[in-house]
């Protein structure tokens, strides 16, 4: 099982989906498992890193995230989608192939 990678990097090569959360956030439970199944069936083709917002406050300020759940999409570093809200693996999944 490829498992969500919490020690965040700035991404520079590839495409990388940041999940931005919070441990208080329902939304964000909800969505754990849509991002953890993006990340198994992308594997080798997608960086998945969770990002926890009130941890590295820095990290959402670069990429300006103002509210958890949120996805942003990075490709050869630069971002190329943002997504601030949850939505489910169908939509996620379209937005990923797009970007591939």
């Amino acid at each position: 099982m490829n498992t969500l990678q919490s020690d965040v990097m700035t991404p520079t090569t590839g495409l990388t989906l940041l999940a931005f959360e919070n441990d208080w956030c329902a939304q964000c439970y909800t969505e754990r498992p849509v991002i953890q199944q993006i990340a198994d069936e992308y594997r080798g083709q997608l960086t998945v890193q969770s990002v926890n917002v009130s941890a590295d406050t820095a990290l959402a300020d670069k990429y300006q995230v103002k509210t958890a759940p949120s996805v942003v999409l990075v490709k050869n570093g630069e971002v190329v989608e943002k997504i601030p809200r949850f939505i489910d693996h169908d939509q996620l999944a379209g937005v990923i192939r797009y970007y591939l």
